[in-house]
């Protein structure tokens, strides 16, 4: 194997690569990446068993060829290499790799490809057309709501659904650890009704190269899916990559129900996202070891946060809001509500409240396509 390759480029894509190979496995195998020369393109492949990546980037062939490296020694050895091009070559009788250039010559000891896994095929029978930037938006409105470690495996994923309303068919995206949801709602090009979930640590990798995408101006991306299987399709400038996963097998919660997600509520408070944001830091620091406890409390022309009586003290703040219905009072993890205010577009925040007691729902003024329901703490 010998190839002349842009390196700029051969850095972005292994870096991508690296993201998909497993942390922790005993095999060394599975902490490599495959690297294929044939025809007039690299192919890069890796995978920890639960997702995979290949990346198919043109380059000068010279000898075809095939081999894995370590995925974090490779990518180290090229982001220290200050040329334009690199020069790669293969000793297929001993696996050695040589990275060369005008200043630099490296080894690195490889595996032979025949010893790589293979990567399942990807799914062709359904498929949907999105806009990169939308799934970008679509992950991240959710993703902060997610574990990767819970109880029941389903809730360690992003749902993605879809869902008619008076606007169409949408695409939708919800997290939950159980004591908060996140729902989204995207435009997309889309036939068939389906219901996947996808596990987060997947998504977010495929986030990353959506976001190399939207970088690369590259308007849009297929999905494609089946029961056990999902699929990212990805054309950026001349360089093909496909991003699968497994999905996580199971029944999503029924998040919709009322007493989950109201639809009537008796009290609405509309406050500044920066004010309120600022508020709620100061309070936490009285209430950090206490689930970052804050009540809110409306009065006439604003509300007061607090932190209650505590082992280190106690503290108040009041900012100016806008009140709908009567006084109120209540009690919330005040980093839900910044994780929200982080992830929202607008300067105001809404808080609708049946009462106290029962789940709220935030959002993001006059996005329609954003809710966020939190469950409220039970103050002694």
């Amino acid at each position: 194997m010998k190839i002349t390759i842009e390196l700029s480029k051969l850095v972005d894509v292994v870096d991508i690569a690296s993201k998909f190979v497993s942390k922790n496995s005993t095999l060394p195998i599975l902490q490599n990446i495959y690297l294929k020369a044939s025809i007039d393109s690299l192919i890069i492949r890796a995978t920890d068993m639960e997702k995979y990546v290949e990346i198919e980037l043109p380059c000068d062939i010279k000898i075809e060829g095939a081999v894995t490296v370590n995925a974090r020694m490779f990518l180290d050895l090229l982001r220290s290499i200050e040329e334009k091009e690199v020069e790669i070559s293969v000793n297929m009788q001993n696996n050695v790799m040589q990275i060369k250039s005008a200043e630099d010559d490296f080894e690195i000891n490889g595996i032979p490809a025949s010893e790589y896994v293979a990567l399942p095929e990807v799914p062709q029978n359904n498929v949907v057309t999105l806009e990169t930037r939308n799934l970008v938006d679509g992950v991240e409105r959710v993703e902060y709501t997610i574990t990767e470690k819970n109880f029941s495996p389903v809730l360690t994923g992003v749902l993605v659904k879809t869902k008619n309303d008076e606007n169409g068919k949408k695409l939708v995206f919800v997290g939950t650890d159980s004591f908060r949801i996140a729902e989204y709602k995207i435009s997309a090009t889309i036939e068939n009704d389906f219901s996947l979930i996808i596990p987060k640590i997947a998504i977010n990798d495929i986030k990353n190269i959506t976001k190399y995408a939207a970088e690369k101006e590259t308007s849009d991306l297929k999905m494609k899916y089946s029961e056990n299987l999902i699929a990212f399709e990805f054309e950026i400038e001349n360089i093909k990559i496909t991003a699968t996963s497994l999905l996580i097998q199971g029944n999503f919660p029924d998040y919709e129900r009322e007493e989950i997600m109201p639809t009537s509520f008796n009290h609405t408070i509309l406050v500044d996202k920066t004010l309120c944001g600022k508020a709620i830091k100061k309070i936490w620091i009285l209430t950090k070891d206490i689930n970052n406890f804050i009540q809110i409390e409306t009065q006439a022309d604003g509300v007061i946060i607090s932190s209650g009586k505590t082992d280190k003290g106690a503290g108040k703040t009041k900012i100016n809001a806008i009140i709908e219905g009567d006084q109120i009072a209540f009690a919330v993890n005040g980093r839900y509500i910044t994780d929200f205010i982080n992830a929202m577009d607008s300067e105001e925040l809404v808080f609708n409240l049946v009462n106290s007691q029962k789940p709220m729902i935030i959002s993001d003024k006059g996005n329609e396509s954003y809710k966020y329901v939190v469950r409220p703490l039970i103050s002694n």
